[in-house]
């Protein structure tokens, strides 16, 4: 093993071959020649327990969590920028000084026990995603042997909030004037409010009436169909060739800051969040009759169970079901003890009727064509 530098490098510089006959060069890092030759003997003995006992060298969490960051920066750079950074600088202040081999069950206990005490466990959740996947990113890399079990966290139920149209123009006159375009465009097109205050000219298309998301949470672009009211809201501020559609005083909005909590709390909605406006765009698409498979689509979810949630309000959501069973048989009403001589749907639409619903239940039967459903 010896130690040199390279031209006009202050830096020290490890050269040295091991068993095999395998050379390796590495710079340290290190202008202190003392240090940088600790550094080099750990280096050679780590190696030397790999090659013949299979032993990983402990790696510092910190590189592993470099190596993540410098992969999701190229990656998604967008969200790394507005998300996925700032998970990291926590998780940084909270590792950062530990060895990969060190990140135990018991430490990932406590750092939620510890990020609990500050936030939701929405938000947790999303810490704890991105640590996992740091790890299995450094197992991938066979960096460590195994990825410790990761304590269970209770799911948060979904936020379901929706507003009515009233509501909806509430919010609209209390609101800021730059703030009333933004609200109106959410509940038009579901963006997120990173998606929205992202938008530029650029993946506005008013010729086929159409907007593109650029760079989404799920990692895709998605483009949306835009309605009249949304057409008006960027013909009434642009258009423009290039740049972000939503301004303030000359400059893209970047943050709504303090706009939206004050026009909430003067709308009387105080219980509402931006995101809520995101959930009236899908609950008006259902209530509407789109299907659930392309409200997924337009919401930009890759599953059907984001949008499960919203089932309850298809119009005939519960109609359809009543038709089929309503469906008399040649025999559903023959000897039922006390109430033979009503029909089930007839009992049923009574009952139904007395509990509000039955302004629901339609007589008439499903046109079901060639399809038997009864003998």
């Amino acid at each position: 093993m010896r130690l040199y530098k390279r031209k006009n490098s202050s830096l020290w510089w490890v050269d040295w071959t091991d068993q095999s006959g395998k050379r390796h060069r590495r710079s340290s890092g290190i202008k202190d020649r003392k240090l940088a030759e600790a550094l080099a003997s750990k280096w050679v003995q780590e190696e030397f327990l790999e090659d013949h006992f299979g032993k990983k060298p402990d790696l510092p969490f910190s590189e592993a969590l470099l190596r993540y960051a410098k992969a999701q920066k190229r990656e998604r750079p967008k969200h790394f920028m507005t998300v996925t950074r700032y998970i990291l600088k926590r998780q940084a202040d909270y590792f950062g000084e530990l060895n990969l081999s060190e990140i135990t069950s018991a430490r990932l206990r406590e750092y939620i026990d510890h990020r609990l005490d500050q936030v939701s466990v929405g938000t947790v959740q999303r810490d704890i995603s991105v640590l996992r996947a740091i790890l299995n990113k450094a197992l991938r890399e066979e960096l460590i042997d195994k990825v410790p079990p990761f304590p269970r966290l209770k799911t948060p139920k979904a936020r379901n909030i929706w507003l009515t149209n009233e509501e909806v123009d509430q919010l609209v006159d209390a609101a800021a004037a730059h703030l009333r375009p933004i609200i109106l465009f959410a509940v038009d097109t579901g963006g997120r409010l990173s998606e929205i205050l992202g938008l530029d000219w650029r993946y506005v298309d008013l010729a086929n009436n159409r907007v593109t998301f650029i760079e989404t949470k799920n990692g895709e672009d998605r483009t949306i169909p835009l309605c009249d009211r949304a057409l008006k809201v960027l013909n009434s501020i642009g258009p423009k060739s290039s740049g972000p559609v939503f301004m303030f005083r000359g400059k893209g909005i970047k943050t709504l800051g303090t706009s939206f909590p004050n026009a909430r709390e003067a709308a009387g909605l105080s219980h509402v969040h931006f995101h809520d406006l995101r959930h009236t765009y899908a609950s008006r698409l259902v209530q509407g009759g789109v299907t659930l498979y392309d409200v997924m689509h337009l919401m930009g979810h890759k599953s059907l169970r984001m949008v499960q949630r919203y089932a309850h309000l298809a119009p005939d959501y519960q109609k359809g079901a009543l038709k089929v069973l309503n469906r008399p048989t040649k025999n559903d009403w023959h000897n039922i003890g006390t109430v033979a001589s009503k029909r089930p749907c007839e009992i049923s639409a009574k009952s139904l009727k007395r509990n509000g619903a039955g302004d629901e239940i339609r007589t008439h039967d499903f046109n079901l064509g060639k399809v038997a459903l009864y003998p």
